[in-house]
């Protein structure tokens, strides 16, 4: 009976009701769709906007968000080397300033530089590389792994044996973070790093992040000094901040000594090692007095020649200041500046600025950025609509076999729910067992127990049989149930005794009584059934983290697990939608029988 009548139902009154009951209904329904479509909006985001709580990214749609994005992005997350590189005072990120206006000269200078002036690899850090938390793989992080598995034909014992490194999965084949600044870093000479900067060499102009060392010396000196200053690293100088600065801190690879420093140098080593025996057993070299020793090229790679270039540097009495002169990238740039413009004036008016001097004209690498972004804005966004999903997929892809063996274990548990539990209901249905209203309430009992009860217990007797780590352990648990016995046995009685003493009549077994008649009219109640033990088995992550600890046994949920313990929460949240997709998938295609399931049995 309705609880409105029909003759009611234009009344006030009633329309009142009936607007405070669909409101509730619409109210309940966002109470579940906004959080989950808040989920999807962060699935698309990055540390600089994952706190905006919208539901459509607000990168989509607004350039400064996206110039913040890019560059999180390019600099690798480390706001440090952004405000080194692009010379401003930016916080964080979010702060970076977007400009309406365009530097079309300014830039077109910088391209033709880059294009005319062969800087070391060594000079600019790999854009869209490792971040300091590694919790998101981006760009050249990829490359460099297809770069290296192109070299192995793809083969990891071949990268094994080839580069000494031990590695489980491509996915997890990273290049080491540039300190390139650093007086301390040196690299390794290692199979690895060799590739490494060869594939650095391949990078385009817009993955280059050139080294500041106007930076490095400016924070130097606000260190040491406790004074703020925009001074420039000039070339050469006389001044004790300079000298202490680039005898000490500067990294060796931007410093040059003059060739009038052999004789100083050769008298140094042989202080330092008296016979040149000594010095060509450690070098691993031939030479034949001390003079010939050359000053080393390869300022980067550890080794005993840049170790005694080194203290050489550091100690005045060893090396003169007047023939210690630097090379860094502003450095070629403004004498690039110079020789084109030959003065200030005719500089300044090309650039549409105002510049005190050649000395104090900065690399625009912030420029080069926002110019990216305005031309390259759509293949950003696509690129990071899909990042989060990229890692998510490669990992579930191409490390472990999750997937396989998730396929199998839902196939395995839809078959035995498909058998155990038909078979169990059609005894209860076809017979009048001997307490059967007791064995009934015990399968209904069942339920009023949650699975954490007999976690314990399934785990001691599944280890006592020997089979941990099999899929037997995760079916045998689970392949009964006692709600699907109980809805199977309300289908069967359903169905019409008279057909089951038609098939008796035509001398049809008990066998065939099941399968022909049962299991062929209770298809919509099966598929119930069916979907159950599938979205069982696929979210069962306790027990399959628990019964099955190697990696081989492990299913996708157990894997998405361990992804979202060192990434980013958008990649956390694109994990979720991803693991969502396959239940979405089986409802959507299923949806039919699936209600047919739940209605027919009421009908009747």
């Amino acid at each position: 009976m309705p609880v409105i009548l029909p003759s009611e139902k234009r009344k006030l009154s009633s329309r009142l009701i009936y607007l405070l009951l669909y409101s509730l209904l619409v109210l309940g329904s966002l109470s579940m769709v906004y959080p989950f479509l808040l989920m999807t909006s962060g699935s698309f985001k990055s540390r600089v906007d994952v706190q905006d709580l919208d539901l459509l990214p607000r990168f989509l749609y607004e350039k400064p968000i996206l110039l913040s994005k890019y560059a999180e992005a390019k600099y690798n997350e480390r706001i440090v080397d952004y405000r080194d590189a692009t010379g401003t005072a930016a916080q964080n990120f979010r702060s970076i300033e977007w400009q309406a206006e365009s530097q079309p000269r300014l830039l077109s200078d910088w391209y033709d530089f880059l294009a005319s002036e062969e800087m070391p690899t060594s000079w600019f850090v790999t854009a869209f590389g490792p971040t300091p938390e590694g919790k998101i793989i981006q760009r050249n992080e990829r490359a460099f792994r297809g770069y290296v598995s192109d070299l192995c034909r793809n083969d990891l014992e071949v990268f094994r044996e080839e580069f000494n490194e031990p590695i489980e999965s491509w996915f997890f084949l990273k290049f080491p973070p540039e300190q390139l600044a650093d007086r301390k870093f040196q690299l390794s000479d290692t199979p690895l790093i060799q590739a490494f900067y060869d594939f650095k060499k391949t990078l385009p102009r817009e993955d280059r992040i050139y080294v500041s060392c106007d930076a490095v010396y400016q924070r130097y000196l606000k260190l040491t000094t406790d004074v703020s200053t925009d001074a420039p690293l000039a070339r050469r100088s006389t001044d004790v901040e300079w000298e202490s600065f680039v005898r000490n801190f500067l990294h060796l690879q931007f410093i040059r000594v003059d060739p009038s420093e052999r004789p100083r140098w050769a008298a140094f080593l042989e202080s330092k090692y008296s016979q040149i025996e000594h010095l060509n057993k450690l070098y691993g070299r031939e030479y034949l007095s001390f003079s010939g020793v050359e000053i080393p090229d390869d300022r980067m790679t550890a080794s005993a020649a840049l170790t005694d270039y080194q203290i050489f540097i550091s100690d005045p009495a060893l090396s003169a200041t007047e023939a210690i002169s630097l090379d860094t990238p502003e450095i070629r740039w403004r004498d690039y500046l110079k020789k084109k413009y030959s003065s200030l004036g005719l500089l300044a008016e090309a650039h549409n600025r105002e510049y005190e001097s050649f000395v104090t004209v900065g690399m625009p690498q912030y420029e080069a950025d926002l110019a990216f972004v305005k031309d390259h804005a759509a293949d950003l966004r696509r690129y990071f609509a899909v990042n989060n999903y990229r890692m998510v997929v490669e990992y579930i892809l191409f490390y472990g076999s999750g997937i396989k063996n998730t396929v199998i274990y839902c196939l395995a548990a839809i078959a035995l729910a498909l058998l155990v539990n038909p078979l169990a209901a059609y005894a209860l249905s076809r017979y009048q067992l001997p307490g059967q209203f007791k064995i009934l309430l015990f399968l209904i009992a069942t339920m009023a127990f949650p699975g954490v009860v007999t976690m314990i217990p399934n785990f001691l007797l599944l280890r006592d049989l020997g089979l941990l780590n099999t899929f037997a352990a995760l079916l045998l648990p689970t392949m009964a149930n006692g709600y699907s016995i109980f809805l199977l046995k309300g289908f069967f009685d359903s169905l019409p005794k008279e057909l089951f003493e038609a098939a008796e009549l035509d001398g049809a077994n008990e066998w065939q009584k099941f399968w022909m008649i049962t299991m062929n009219l209770s298809k919509p109640i099966l598929a119930v059934i069916a979907l159950g033990a599938f979205n069982g088995a696929y979210a069962n992550f306790m027990y399959a983290f628990i019964l099955c600890q190697d990696k081989d046994m492990w299913t996708l949920t157990v894997w998405l697990y361990q992804l979202q313990q060192f990434s980013s929460q958008g990649v956390v949240y694109a994990s979720l939608m991803i693991a969502a997709i396959p239940t979405l998938l089986v409802f959507i295609l299923c949806q039919k029988v699936i209600i047919r399931g739940i209605v027919v049995p009421t009908e009747k």
